[in-house]
C-alpha cells in the first residue's frame, strides 16, 4: 500500500540515521515531521471546512430572495384586501374631512387606480432600491423611522440575552446536578411561571412595583441605560423559562455518554468535566435552535417595548397598526424578516463550523 508523500519523506529521513549518536537529531526530525504532517493535514481540513462553509452561506443567501419575494406578496395582498384607504388616513391623520375631488386625485396620483400587480412590480422596484415609502403616521420615509429604532430593539434584546445566560446556566446545572430533588422541582415550577404568565402583564408589574411603589426607577424614562433594564428584566424571564429545561435536559443526556463517565472514571475534576466535555457539546445541541428564539425576542419585543414607551421597531410597528399606517407596516414586515434571516444564516454559520456531525450531514457525509 503507498503511503501518503508527507509519511514517505519522514520514513525516508528516518534511513539517515544509523547510530545512537543520532537519537537526539532523531527525536527533533521525528517531531518536526510530525508537525509538518498535522499542520498539512489541518490545512486541508480547515480549506475543506472554508469551502462548505462558503456553500452553505451562498445558499442561505440564495433562499432569501424566494422568501422575501414570498413575504413581499403576502404582504402587499394581506394590504390590498383590508379596507384601509391611505388617502383617507391622511385627511383623518389631520383631522381634516376628506374630499371626493381631492382623494380621487391623490389616488391617481399614487398610481392606487393601477392593475394590482403593476402596484406591487413598482412597490418591490422601489424595495430594490431602498425606498419603503413615506410613513402615513409621521410623515417621513419609513427607513429613517426603521433605521433609527433597530439598534434600540437590538439593544434591547442583546441585554435581554446576557441576562438570560447569567441566570439560566447557573440554574439549568443545579436542576441537572440535584434531579428529580426539591430543587429540581422548585426549577421547574419556575421555569412553568416564566412561560406561562403573559410578559406585558410582567412588564406592569415590575413597573408597579419598582417605579410606582419602590420608586427605585423611573416610570416616565425612556432614555439611557436604566430604561432598559426592567424591560431587558421581562424578556429575559421569558428566555430563562425556555431554556432551563433545555439546558437541564442537555446536560443528563451529555452526562450519560462514555467519554463523559471515563472523564469521570478517571478522576478529572467535575469544574473540568464541565467545561471540556459538557459544555462544548450541550452548546452545539442548543446552538441551532437560537435563531429561532432570537427571532421570536425581536417579534415579542413589540409588546415590551409598547409597555415601557421603548422607541424600537416593535413600538413602531404598534403605532402603525393602531394608526393604520400601511406602508410602516410593510416596512417593518420586510425589515424583521430580513434581520431574522441574517440571524439565522449567523447561526448556520457558527453551527457549521463548531459541529462537525452538522458539516458531515450538509456534505452528505458520515461523522463516524
Amino acid at each position: 500500500m503507498s503511503k501518503p508523500p508527507v509519511l514517505r519523506v519522514v520514513l525516508i529521513g528516518m534511513q539517515n540515521f544509523h547510530n545512537d549518536n543520532d537519537s537526539k537529531y532523531l527525536y527533533g526530525y521525528i517531531y518536526l515531521s510530525i508537525t509538518l504532517i498535522e499542520y498539512k493535514y489541518s490545512y486541508f481540513v480547515i480549506k475543506k471546512v472554508g469551502d462548505g462553509l462558503y456553500r452553505l452561506i451562498l445558499q442561505r443567501l440564495a433562499s432569501i430572495v424566494g422568501i422575501l419575494l414570498v413575504v413581499t406578496i403576502g404582504t402587499f395582498v394581506l394590504i390590498k384586501l383590508s379596507p384601509i384607504d391611505p388617502v383617507a388616513m391622511k385627511f383623518n391623520l389631520v383631522g381634516a374631512t376628506p374630499d371626493p375631488v381631492l382623494v380621487a386625485q391623490l389616488r391617481e396620483q399614487l398610481g392606487l387606480n393601477d392593475p394590482w400587480w403593476q402596484q406591487y412590480v413598482r412597490w418591490l422596484g422601489q424595495i430594490v432600491r431602498g425606498d419603503f415609502g413615506e410613513s402615513i403616521l409621521y410623515s417621513m420615509p419609513v427607513i429613517t423611522l426603521l433605521s433609527g429604532a433597530l439598534p434600540n430593539t437590538l439593544g434591547l434584546v442583546s441585554l435581554a440575552l446576557v441576562m438570560g445566560i447569567v441566570v439560566t446556566i447557573p440554574l439549568g446545572m443545579l436542576s441537572a446536578k440535584y434531579k428529580d430533588s426539591w430543587v429540581d422541582h422548585g426549577v421547574r415550577l419556575l421555569t412553568f411561571l416564566a412561560l406561562a404568565i403573559p410578559s406585558f402583564w410582567v412588564g406592569l408589574l415590575l413597573l408597579y412595583l419598582f417605579g410606582v411603589k419602590l420608586q427605585i426607577v423611573s416610570v416616565t424614562n425612556t432614555n439611557g441605560f436604566s430604561a432598559y433594564i426592567l424591560p431587558a428584566v421581562t424578556l429575559a424571564l421569558w428566555l430563562c423559562g425556555l431554556y432551563i429545561r433545555r439546558l437541564r435536559n442537555a446536560i443528563l443526556e451529555i452526562s450519560r455518554r462514555p467519554f463523559v463517565q471515563g472523564a469521570r472514571a478517571l478522576g478529572l475534576p467535575e469544574w473540568m468535566v464541565f467545561t471540556r466535555y459538557i459544555f462544548p457539546h450541550v452548546g452545539l445541541m442548543l446552538l441551532p435552535m437560537m435563531g429561532v428564539t432570537m427571532g421570536a425576542m425581536l417579534g415579542g419585543s413589540a409588546v415590551i417595548e409598547t409597555v415601557f414607551a421603548i422607541k424600537g421597531i416593535g413600538y413602531m410597528m404598534v403605532q402603525g397598526i393602531m394608526a393604520r399606517d400601511f406602508v410602516l407596516m410593510q416596512g417593518y414586515i420586510i425589515w424583521i424578516t430580513l434581520v431574522f434571516i441574517i440571524i439565522n444564516i449567523i447561526i448556520d454559520a457558527l453551527s457549521y463550523w463548531l459541529n462537525p456531525k452538522r458539516r458531515a450531514a450538509i456534505q452528505g457525509g458520515s461523522y463516524e
